[in-house]
This record gives structure tokens, sequence and C-alpha cells, in this order.
């Protein structure tokens, strides 16, 4: 098949927000705790951080990273997880009905994302806590004066705040498996009233509202916080999973790989919401979609249990795809989405597949990698022209077109990136890359994530097996590429 994307770098959509390349580690065995951090571990530093699990997520550089959940946060207890590590007590995780250690914390929680050169996002717990539990919470963290909280940071041997910008009010409590779930008005009502309250202490925080991305009661949730708390929360946070059976292979191809088309549509939907209500409320001002939560996920996998262990990658050459489309759409979108977590980083629909012997990235986390690294600030246009194929449970979509773009360019105008996914299970397609009103310059370099199959895994036995792989192009006039079916490929170029 042949195809042509034509990219306007003279009209930008406008700045993409690095937020939107952040990550999610809950408290769930084998994610932060054990996952991340095993102080047991023959590979764990002086803070109980593995090291290779660290070097992996500090190569995606997340800007930002969430944490303690997510469904555990309902029953979070964060007085647990402070001071001295031994003298911590054991405590219940609501959520799974297990028993959990606390010795990874506020501190090294924050600690760790400071690492890899991450800002922290906390969630607070409005399930099983109160609004006085999450002041005191931000006051431990924050606090610079003389309240008893700030003084038990200081006596725990941090004498300056930790600085934490972000923090999220609940999570799902729309969900019927959601200890604290409540109706959309009692969510709004609640939003509003602990966001007054906590910025009360600090004014500079930047809170988020929890949102509801299900068709059915989307809209009225929605419209209710963002009619009670318009203008006291920054974010409205919505979660997003493709649900597959890995048992079913290919069967759900077209659907998995289409998923950013599908989810693009539902950003615009919510942003007419937003500027609708903007317009009702007759101001400029208007709370962002924060994705606090994205990825595939496996419907099979089973077992949250204490004996869960990690057994096998789980993700497949499509999926990777599949991310790279909503990573598309949301720099598409870059004037309605300002932050998102990928979730999540570590085994549990994990970036990164982590037992007590292995590190293996899946094939997820090359994308994230990719467009981490070859992206610019700045959105442009990029007009695709290709055939397309119709998805039955969203015919009213039209055509997905087998090719997806997304260009950026920086801040000087000199460079630009045109990320590009062939969702095409079997063409090849031949694709002219053309710069409106500007010449590339004679070299460009592309960076390629293919296999021949599209289950294709990596493995502890395979690592390797879905890995990009970078050339060098001759660039005569405009670019011309030939890109392999269900692949994903960044074209590099300066102008």
């Amino acid at each position: 098949m042949k195809a042509r994307i034509e990219v306007d770098l003279g009209h930008p959509i406008g700045a993409v927000d690095p937020l939107i390349y952040g990550q999610f580690l809950s408290r769930r065995r084998w994610v932060a705790d054990g996952g991340l951090h095993d102080p047991k571990h023959p590979d764990a530093g002086s803070d109980g951080i593995r090291r290779q699990v660290r070097d992996r997520i500090a190569r995606l550089r997340p800007s930002v990273i969430r944490w303690p959940g997510g469904c555990t946060g309902t029953s979070y207890w964060w007085e647990a997880g402070i001071g001295p590590a031994q003298a911590r007590p054991r405590t219940v995780d609501w959520h799974f009905g297990y028993d959990v250690a606390n010795d990874f914390g506020t501190v090294e929680f924050v600690d760790f994302c400071r690492s890899v050169g991450a800002e922290p996002h906390l969630n607070f717990n409005t399930a099983t806590a109160s609004l006085r539990n999450a002041l005191d919470w931000v006051e431990y963290v924050n606090g610079t004066g003389s309240s008893p909280n700030a003084e038990l940071r200081r006596r725990h041997g941090r004498a300056d705040p930790l600085n934490v910008r972000y923090w999220q009010i609940g999570n799902e409590d729309w969900g019927e498996w959601e200890i604290g779930q409540c109706s959309a008005d009692e969510n709004a009502v609640r939003a509003r009233e602990w966001a007054k309250a906590i910025k009360r202490i600090d004014d500079g925080l930047k809170l988020i509202a929890v949102g509801c991305w299900r068709p059915e009661e989307s809209v009225e949730w929605n419209a209710a916080v963002l009619d009670q708390a318009w203008d006291q929360v920054d974010y409205l946070a919505v979660h997003t999973y493709w649900r597959f059976s890995g048992r079913m292979g290919e069967a759900e191809y077209d659907r998995i790989v289409a998923a950013g088309f599908i989810e693009e549509d539902g950003i615009r939907a919510l942003g007419g919401l937003v500027d609708l209500v903007a317009r009702q409320k007759g101001t400029a001002r208007r709370p962002r979609l924060a994705f606090t939560e994205w990825n595939c996920a496996d419907t099979d996998l089973r077992g949250m249990s204490a004996a869960w262990r990690p057994e096998a990658p789980q993700f497949r050459l499509m999926d990777a795809l599949a991310v790279a489309g909503f990573l598309n759409a949301m720099q598409r979108q870059c004037r309605l989405v300002g932050l998102a977590n990928f979730a999540q980083t570590i085994n549990v629909v994990g970036a990164l597949f982590v037992d007590q012997d292995h590190v293996v990235p899946e094939t997820v986390y090359w994308p994230l990698l990719m467009q981490r690294e070859n992206s610019g600030p700045i959105s442009v246009p990029a007009h695709v022209e290709c055939d397309g194929y119709l998805l039955h449970d969203h015919r009213h979509l039209g055509a997905v077109p087998y090719l997806d773009a997304s260009a950026t360019h920086d801040e000087r105008g000199r460079r630009a990136w045109i990320s590009v996914v062939n969702r095409s299970r079997d063409d090849e397609m031949v694709t002219d890359v053309v710069l409106r009103d500007r010449s590339p310059k004679p070299a460009a370099t592309v960076i390629q994530l293919a296999a021949d199959d599209p289950l294709a895994q990596n493995t502890p036995d395979s690592p390797d097996a879905v890995l990009p792989r970078t050339e060098r192009v001759t660039v005569d006039g405009d670019l011309s590429l030939s890109l392999p079916p269900h692949s994903y490929t960044i074209v590099a170029l300066e102008y």
C-alpha cells in the first residue's frame, strides 16, 4: 500500500507538556514492593532499590511518577510508612485483603523519584481516611512551619520539605470494585472541599480530581466534577485500558492497534465538555485532562493474592503499536492533555517484567523510550493520506487509517520528529513524507520497532526479540519510507 504524510511545521498545534511521559508504581507486591524496592536482593543499593530496575526506569526519563495507588491507595495508611524502617508496622491492604510491609514509604518514594529525575505524584486515600488525614500528610511532606507533622518530618531526619507538587484526590471512585465507591455528586463535592482546604495549606500544589472514562456515565460524572470543583482543581483524571485476552492471540489485532484512534475521539469529546462548562462559567481557565492510568491490559491476569508472582511477560508487538498510537494521540491533543502515567511501570501490566533473576523490557517499554528520546516540545499537524478499515464496535468513528502519525519540532525550529504507526497487519506501507514549505537536509535518522510476527514478545530467554533499530537514510528532496507491516517508526530530521 501507498501513503503520504504532509507535515505542516508552520502552524503549531501547541506545546506538548512533558508530564504526559509519566509512570505509575502502585504499592502492590512485585510492583513498588518487591519489584522496585527489595533490600534483600543482591542487586539492591543502600536504599533498597534494585539497580537494574532503577536504570531501566531512569532511561525512560519519566517526568512524573504516581504512587501508592491505584486501588491500593484507597487503604493506604501513610503514617505507617514514615520514620525508622525497622519500627514501621505491617498493615493490611484492604483492597486485596493481605498484610503488607511499609518499608517503602513516602520519603523512600520521593527519593526514588528524584533519583530518576521525576516529579512525585501522591494519591490521597479518600476511602478509609479523612480530609484531616490528607492535610496532615501534606504538612508532613511539604510543611515549612512548626506544625506537628512538619516537626515530625524533621525528627525523622528531613529538615527540608520534600516539595511534592502533584496530588490526586481519590481513585476510580465510580467503580464498583473500589473501596469508597460514591456517586458523581458526592465525588464532585469532595473534590471541591478537599481541594479548597489543601490549597489553603499550599496554594502552589497541583490537584487532580477523579473523572470517569466509562461512556455510560462519563458525561454525568465529569460534568459534576467540572461544575463543582472548576476553580479548585488543576486536572481531571481519567483511566483507560484496552482489554485483551492473551489466549486469543491475534484475534483482536485490529481493535488493539486502533486504541489511539478510538481514545482520541474520547479526548475530543471530553474536551468539548470542558469547553462547554468554561463557556457556562465565563472563564478562560480550564482544568486539563490527566490520564493517570493508561495501557493495554490482559484480562487473563489473575491472582492478585499474597502468593501472586510474575511468571511471564504479557505484551506483544501489537500492544506496543497501541501504546505508540496513544502517545501520538496525546501529542496531537496537547491542548487538552496535560499529564499521563503509564500503568504500570513494573509487572502488573508493566513496562518491565521483573522477577528474582531478570529485568526484561516488555515490548511496550520501547515506544515509551522512543518517544521520550525522539520528540520535540511543539506539536504540529501531520496530515495522513492512506487507506483504512472499519471496526464493528466503532463504525460510528469511520475508517481507522492504516497509518497513524504525529509530528513535533524543537523550539528553535530546526529539527523535526515524525512518529508513525503502520497498523496494517500484513502490508508494507510505502510512504512519502513531505515538509510543507520546508526542505529537509540530505540525511535523516530512522528508529524502527518491528518484527516478523505481531505476537512477538520479549522474554527472559529472548529479551531482545523486539528491539528498536536505528539507521541513517539519505533524503533526496522529499523522504520516502518503506514501513514494514505492524511496525512503529520515528523519523528524526533537520531542515
